[in-house]
């Protein structure tokens, strides 16, 4: 897959709109927590925020650094500074101009008689306390400038920046640059990491940052850092699940309970060493809730159901 959007999601998952007899389980959450003495979910019914990023190396983890191309700089992969991972792409700006930075550019996004939006964000960190950044959406030629974020102060911490551009509906195909620069002339080097360009009909709102290593439920569509990445969606029925109580101590019990906040009253006791798993399928959806009668034994496990689109 290639240059997905969220509205390709369906794709994404085994369908189980008419095949529930054969395909009862489409998604599968493993666990590992500590409890308390305070209810808290181990898991939550909902679709989530389906979301895409078009950017193959986001979070430059793969040494080819080949889809960014410096622009009045000097750029290159370093280990110094992350902000996920274990990389980011330092920049070095040649300080003769502004605008001085990298750039990555897209795919042609296709023709739509409907309006499309594009996102773009990344996370900044100085190598001092000195200067700024921006991040724009430009055509290929780097003379229409479609979109810029306000300017960033460069600090010695992580910041995230973000801008969005309006495809008008009826738009030939194009493709577009994500172009990250100087505000001002300076020679403070800046990293940059969590690269995303995203591409939507629905909404012009940002989306969390994804990449295929972010987590449960997300995903390379191909070679980890070296495709585009999706945030899958959430369960839309909880259907089974298992659950061991990693504890010795006998009075660290803990309480399961779904569709409610459990308690001693409302939830299924597990007690320390024993597991208990489902053996039919349940129907639930709103949460799966857990509380320890003392201490903070830790429960591991999965939670099963269906996808929700």
């Amino acid at each position: 897959m290639a240059n997905e959007r969220h509205t390709d999601v369906r794709g994404w998952e085994i369908d189980s709109s008419t095949r529930q007899s054969v395909h009862p389980y489409t998604k599968y959450t493993p666990f590992r927590s500590a409890t308390s003495t305070t209810a808290a979910n181990l898991a939550t019914v909902g679709q989530g925020e389906i979301a895409t990023n078009w950017v193959t190396n986001p979070r430059v983890e793969a040494t080819d650094i080949g889809i960014f191309t410096a622009s009045g700089s000097a750029i290159s992969r370093s280990t110094a500074q992350q902000s996920v991972g274990a990389a980011s792409l330092l920049v070095n700006p040649a300080n003769s101009a502004n605008h001085e930075g990298f750039y990555w550019e897209s795919p042609k996004i296709p023709f739509s008689v409907n309006p499309q939006y594009l996102s773009v964000q990344v996370e900044h960190r100085g190598a001092s306390a000195s200067g700024a950044v921006k991040i724009e959406i430009k055509d290929t030629t780097n003379t229409i400038q479609h979109a810029v974020s306000d300017s960033s102060d460069l600090a010695t911490s992580w910041t995230r920046i973000t801008t969005t551009y309006a495809i008008p509906g009826s738009t030939a195909s194009a493709a577009y640059r994500l172009y990250v620069t100087t505000n001002g002339q300076h020679n403070i080097n800046y990293y940059v990491d969590k690269i995303m360009f995203e591409v939507r009909e629905d909404t012009s709102a940002v989306s969390t940052y994804v990449d295929g290593a972010s987590g449960i439920g997300y995903e390379w569509t191909g070679t980890a850092n070296a495709s585009s990445s999706i945030k899958k969606p959430g369960m839309s029925v909880i259907r089974g699940i298992t659950i061991k109580n990693e504890s010795s101590s006998g009075a660290e019990i803990v309480y399961l309970a779904f569709d409610t906040t459990a308690s001693a009253t409302t939830g299924i006791a597990v007690l320390a060493g024993a597991t208990f798993e489902t053996n039919y399928p349940i129907d639930f959806r709103d949460n799966v809730s857990v509380i320890s009668a003392s201490g903070t034994p830790t429960v591991s496990g999965v939670i099963w159901g269906i996808a929700g689109y």
